[in-house]
């Protein structure tokens, strides 16, 4: 059973609730370094400086980004910059945003949850890691022990019953209030009424919670909960022992999910002709023209129509064209992946890209060191084009968005999909609370 709590956030205080969208930001893994830069730049206080904090030539091991990052909290914490609520609760937030030019409003209920190892099923992943974000989180979490950023994770509630308690708290003036940032809005409001909080936890603790995004977040509170424990620390109730976590129902009109395209280096010849005989074997190619900073919107769109089926469109794999590649049969293709797998996998778009374009057929291998060689991740698919155009990567592979009842299908089938295989859009920001994992006293 998932143990779901309220907790003592950490936040910004008084003076800076009417500017907060000038100190959060955005969470650590889809910062460039020129928005880092930025992001220091726009605020002495920018929670930026704690997230992702700037490396500094003289260095050492004793003064660093991280012992930086825990110095910052306490000093904030001594001028009342951040404030720590004296009464453990729940934090409903109202996120509203705007994605291709419509508004969309999302639910997400900041909390704590009881860390637990995946084969106990109670928080179940959906993708593998790659192993350098965990080094630098832990870095991290050993120094500033507070929960900077929040796992995300979606829950089942057919039955609205988890939306009927929260609704009646939505109500009133709002704990904090965010405007305009990044075409998003926030609304928070706290709950901490002791019945209304037991009753949340609840109906939460019966099912299993999955992690839509922040698998390595997890994997590193998890790693540290043991060497706190390792070194003498408790099993019961500790901070350590649990995770920030915000939680949105698989239900909420507002959960949406795009695709994270695909971007390929250092192939070889030999390896781009493996690529093109095995796409001349098992799948129909369409050409499609596509100079440089071409609109790459009609691509995407005939990408989506196609969706019924694996579909990809191929960049810079011939000069000036878009290779639109589809299955000349999807049964035979799902019969080469590797036996045994899970049939929830074996529908997965990613799982015949990965095993058989860049596997197969490129011969990138699957380990997560194989990946993080030859892989990069881009949103954007303007972007991923450009990326190939400068040099920086080969290829650019556009997909189509993995739905988020495929992710719950191979969570609860035990498997997990290729990295990074969702990107649940907007990411959630960094900055709205906080959550303590050991206790921190003002500098």
């Amino acid at each position: 059973m998932a143990d779901v709590r309220r907790f003592r956030g950490l936040r910004y205080g008084p003076a800076f609730q009417s500017t907060l969208n000038q100190v959060i930001a955005p969470p650590f893994d889809v910062i460039s370094p020129a928005e880092q830069r930025a992001l220091h730049a726009q605020s002495p206080h920018n929670i930026i400086r704690v997230e992702l904090g700037e490396m500094l030539p003289a260095d050492t091991d004793d003064d660093n980004r991280y012992t930086r990052a825990r110095a910052l909290l306490q000093q904030w914490l001594a001028e009342q910059a951040m404030v720590l609520d004296a009464t453990p609760s729940f934090y409903l937030s109202r996120h509203t945003f705007r994605l291709e030019g419509e508004t969309h409003t999302r639910w997400e209920l900041y909390c704590q949850v009881r860390l637990e190892e995946w084969d106990k099923k109670v928080v179940l992943p959906h993708e593998f890691t790659l192993p350098g974000a965990k080094v630098d989180r832990l870095h991290l979490l050993r120094a500033a022990k507070t929960n900077v950023s929040p796992v995300y994770s979606v829950y089942n509630d057919a039955d609205g019953a988890v939306a009927g308690l929260l609704a009646p708290h939505a109500t009133g003036a709002p704990l904090l209030t965010v405007r305009d940032f990044r075409d998003a809005s926030f609304q928070v409001w706290a709950i901490n009424d002791p019945a209304a909080t037991a009753a949340i936890s609840q109906a939460l603790a019966g099912q299993p919670l999955y992690i839509a995004d922040g698998h390595h977040r997890y994997e590193t509170a998890l790693n540290y909960r043991n060497e706190r424990r390792e070194a003498g620390a408790g099993a019961g109730d500790e901070p350590h022992n649990f995770v920030l976590m915000a939680l949105t129902a698989v239900a909420d009109p507002g959960l949406v999910v795009l695709p994270l395209h695909r971007l390929l280096r250092g192939l070889s010849g030999e390896a781009l002709a493996g690529l093109m005989g095995g796409l001349d074997q098992d799948w129909m190619v369409e050409r499609i023209a596509c100079p440089p900073n071409a609109d790459i919107a009609p691509v995407m769109q005939r990408l989506r129509a196609a969706a019924a089926e694996p579909t990809f469109a191929l960049y810079g794999v011939e000069p000036g064209v878009i290779l639109m590649v589809r299955p000349k049969s999807s049964v035979a293709l799902r019969g080469m992946l590797p036996a045994g797998m899970a049939e929830p996998l074996k529908q997965l778009d990613l799982s015949l890209l990965h095993e058989l374009l860049f596997h197969r057929y490129l011969g990138i291998g699957r380990t997560p060191a194989d990946v993080e060689r030859a892989l990069g991740f881009e949103p954007l698919a303007a972007e991923a084009l450009r990326a190939v155009d400068s040099g920086a990567y080969q290829i650019a592979v556009l997909v189509n968005a993995t739905r988020v009842q495929q992710m719950v299908d191979v969570a609860d089938a035990g498997e997990k999909m290729p990295q990074k295989s969702t990107f649940f859009f907007p990411k959630l920001p960094t900055g709205l609370v906080l959550r303590p994992a050991e206790a921190l006293a003002p500098a």
